[in-house]
């Protein structure tokens, strides 16, 4: 599970995960950036120009502009001679900016917005192991990221209409469903992704009452020997907030099974 940390006053947000630790940093106010010697805020055509006098080559895409193989990122949300870089992104080798592209689904109905979660299996509408072809004729239109040749980023299809993010294995097979907008979704007879108005805590007390263990993490609960997990986005806020997403991947072994 990744997980990002937000430091305002030093205007960083850092993301890390268990397996690589960091990876990822955004820099919101880009006027603070320096990179070889260039100030990376103000002017896009201004910081452009100047990497590309200190040497650099650049390439643009529909996001703005990447450079040191695809390391640097400058968010330029405008193709206008006015435009300003917004913001500069750091990713880690294996993390570099790819090409996103929409591939179109199969879908001819509305989109289905309640599931029930069968531990080991999915949510009914899509199966843990099944084809990415067959996932993609089943739902509506995807947005992929076909990273670089040697990305480390999840292989995911992400679907905006379905409130689904789908990620597969090195077969392009089903390893884990994300539900990230739903009206119902549904385990042992228990909604645990209710309206944005439940909080997250209300989810996690009722399952305890009704006798599920829990493991609790930073972030998140899983649901011991389900593989199922509900994040839970930030705790650092003045209000509550509800579960984030519900997350099915494939059954895991309860803490209670394991060997001492």
């Amino acid at each position: 599970m990744d997980l990002t940390d937000q430091y305002d006053r030093l205007g960083l947000m850092l993301t890390c995960n268990p397996g690589e630790g960091l990876y990822l940093i955004e820099m919101p106010d880009p006027s603070y950036v320096r990179f070889h010697g260039v100030t990376l805020g103000g002017s896009a055509e201004r910081v452009v120009a100047d990497l590309r006098r200190a040497g650099l080559a650049l390439e643009q895409d529909d996001s703005g502009w990447t450079f040191a193989d695809g390391t640097v990122a400058l968010y330029v949300p405008s193709n206008e001679r006015d435009a300003v870089v917004e913001a500069v992104t750091l990713f880690a080798p294996g993390h570099t900016v790819g090409e996103i592209v929409t591939i179109p689904g199969g879908a001819t109905q509305p989109p289905t917005l309640s599931h029930d979660v069968k531990p080991g299996h999915g949510i009914g509408l899509i199966a843990l192991g099944e084809p990415r072809a067959d996932v993609r004729q089943r739902l509506h239109d995807a947005m992929t990221h076909l990273g670089p040749p040697g990305s480390g980023e999840p292989v995911e299809d992400i679907f905006w209409e379905d409130g689904l993010v789908v990620q597969y294995d090195d077969r392009e097979r089903v390893s884990r469903i994300l539900v990230v907008k739903a009206d119902e979704v549904s385990y042992a007879g228990i909604n645990i992704k209710p309206g944005y108005t439940v909080p997250y805590d209300s989810v996690r007390q009722t399952l305890l009452a009704q006798g599920h263990p829990i493991t609790e993490q930073e972030l998140a609960l899983e649901l011991d020997g389900t593989g199922i997990q509900l994040w839970l986005a930030n705790t650092q806020t003045e209000w509550p907030l509800p579960v984030s997403a519900v997350v099915v991947t494939a059954r895991t072994e309860s803490p209670a099974s394991r060997p001492r």
